[in-house]
C-alpha cells in the first residue's frame, strides 16, 4: 500500500487511469486497491476524492470501449462461443428502452466487481447495442465502481493505515510465508473438491450399466 500511495502522490490521475484500465482489461492488476488507496489519501487531504473517482472511472470506460469494439467486430465468433446470446438479444429487442437501459446498467455495474467481467462489454458489442447508449450506461457503472472503492478507502483510512503498519512489522519473509500458506490452502481445497467431483457417480453411466446387466440376465 505504501508504494501505491507514493505512486498516487507522484503521478496522480494517470496512475489511477492506468490502474482502472488494466484491471478492466482483464489483467491481474489490483485497480480497485489503487482507488481504495486514493480514497484513503483523500481522507488525509493528500488527494482529491472526486479526482480519484473520475480518473479510475475513465480508465474503466476506455478498457470497456475496446472490449465493446472487439465484440462488435467479431460478433460471429462471440455468438459461436456464447450461443445463449441469441436468446438474450431477442429479449432485449422486445424490452422497452428503460428496461434495457436498467438491465444494462445492472449487468455492467456487477461486472466491474467480478474477475471475468470483461465478457459483458464483449457481449454488448456482439449484440449490436448502440455505441452511445453503451458508453453512457458504462460510464455510470464505472463511476459507481470507482466511487465504492474510493468511499471505502475514505471511510476506513485509519484501519488501512493500521493494516499497513502491521504488514511492515511482519516483514517481507513473514508476509511471503503467509502468501505461500494461503496459496497452499487454496490448492488443497481445489484438489479435494475436484477429487470429490470425480468420485461422484455418473447417472447416465449407472443407468447404462444397469440396462446392460438386466439384458444379460
Amino acid at each position: 500500500m505504501n508504494q501505491i500511495t507514493q505512486f498516487l502522490i507522484s503521478y496522480g490521475g494517470l496512475f489511477l487511469f492506468a490502474a482502472g484500465f488494466m484491471e478492466q482489461s482483464g489483467l491481474p492488476f489490483p485497480g480497485g486497491l489503487c482507488i481504495l488507496a486514493a480514497g484513503a489519501l483523500a481522507a488525509s487531504g493528500k488527494y482529491s476524492l472526486i479526482a480519484a473517482v473520475c480518473w479510475g472511472a475513465a480508465g474503466c470506460v476506455a478498457a470497456d470501449a475496446i472490449w465493446f469494439h472487439l465484440g462488435h467486430r467479431g460478433k460471429s465468433g462471440v455468438f459461436r462461443v456464447f450461443p445463449h446470446l441469441h436468446g438474450v438479444q431477442s429479449t432485449l429487442r422486445q424490452a422497452t428502452l428503460t428496461g434495457s437501459v436498467l438491465h444494462g446498467a445492472r449487468m455492467l455495474t456487477v461486472a466491474k466487481f467480478l474477475p471475468f467481467g470483461t465478457v459483458i462489454p464483449l457481449h454488448a458489442g456482439a449484440m449490436e447495442v448502440g455505441s452511445l447508449r453503451f458508453l453512457l450506461v458504462n460510464a455510470f457503472a464505472s463511476v459507481v465502481y470507482a466511487a465504492v472503492y474510493a468511499a471505502l478507502g475514505f471511510a476506513f483510512h485509519k484501519q488501512l493505515e493500521q493494516v499497513v503498519a502491521f504488514l511492515r512489522k511482519l516483514g517481507t519473509v513473514s508476509l511471503l510465508l503467509i502468501v505461500v500458506l494461503a496459496g497452499g490452502y487454496v490448492v488443497h481445497w481445489f484438489l479435494k473438491h475436484h477429487a470429490k467431483r470425480d468420485a461422484r457417480p455418473d447417472p447416465e453411466k449407472t443407468k447404462t450399466e444397469g440396462n446392460i446387466c438386466s439384458l444379460s440376465s
